[in-house]
């Protein structure tokens, strides 16, 4: 019998290209998603201009990325996992013992999505909406994740962040971004200190899902007054948190964990 041919690509095939372009790159220019998706520069402005308003894709310096479409999209999928059955009580317990604001996110278009938060006791916390959107290289939470991907792929989604400046302490050097995971897998947690808010200290480790692949990131944050020489104390909370919603996704090769 012979092979039926595969139908000719249309526009929502396209359009799933550039979201998937996107997904991996974090960014692209139009002209680098005309050569990605490969069709006419005028046929991927029509896409965009559509995915842009609905939403799905927004447009900053020049550089599309996914929107905030998408985060809702990866939120409605994420609970539907079982991390966000077995996390928030767990989160919940660290923000009461610590006072701070813990937070729960995901990947989502090169950045880190927030799914779950719980504010501590605190009068002052540091306060942000779900869905609100991560950078990799400049929060504890983000390079948490970095820190539970296994080395090539760490590597490459290093090699192809945007590595943006947000405050006077964000470090743009992607060799130091390297080693400083390298050090916080040697630790047991990663931390930031108001590299994305200049006035917010942050630390963070990865979840585990079943098949020793990192699910989400959690981290907990705090003003720098409050949070000021309390990494010794936090870092290991959080990690043992990690560690206590990995086992229960099912994680128990703890050979495969990038963390110790």
């Amino acid at each position: 019998m012979a092979r039926a041919e595969a139908a000719p690509k249309g526009a929502l095939d396209r359009a799933l290209e550039i979201l998937e372009v996107l997904t991996m790159r974090g960014t692209a220019t139009t002209a680098e998603l005309v050569e990605a998706v490969g069709v006419s520069r005028s046929a991927v402005y029509r896409l965009v201009e559509r995915l842009e308003a609905a939403e799905y894709l927004v447009l900053s310096d020049g550089q599309w990325r996914l929107g905030p479409a998408v985060a809702r999209m990866a939120m409605a999928a994420v609970q539907n996992t079982d991390v966000m059955v077995v996390a928030p009580p767990l989160l919940r317990e660290l923000a009461q013992r610590t006072g701070e604001t813990v937070s729960l996110g995901v990947l989502s278009g090169g950045e880190i999505v927030f799914v779950f938060r719980e504010s501590g006791h605190h009068a002052v916390q540091v306060r942000s909406e779900l869905g609100a959107r991560r950078p990799l290289h400049a929060t504890a939470v983000g390079k948490a994740f970095l820190a539970g991907l296994e080395p090539a792929r760490r590597a490459e989604t290093i090699e192809r962040l945007s590595m943006e400046s947000f405050t006077e302490a964000t470090d743009t050097d992607r060799g130091r971004l390297a080693a400083a995971i390298d050090e916080s897998r040697e630790r047991g947690w990663t931390e930031e200190y108001a590299e994305f808010d200049p006035a917010s200290t942050c630390f963070g480790a990865p979840v585990f899902d079943q098949s020793g692949a990192v699910a989400a990131a959690i981290s907990i944050a705090g003003p720098n007054s409050r949070m000021d020489g309390r990494g010794a104390e936090l870092g290991p909370l959080v990690a043992a948190t990690a560690a206590m919603i990995s086992h229960r996704l099912g994680y128990t090769d703890r050979s495969a964990a990038p963390l110790r």
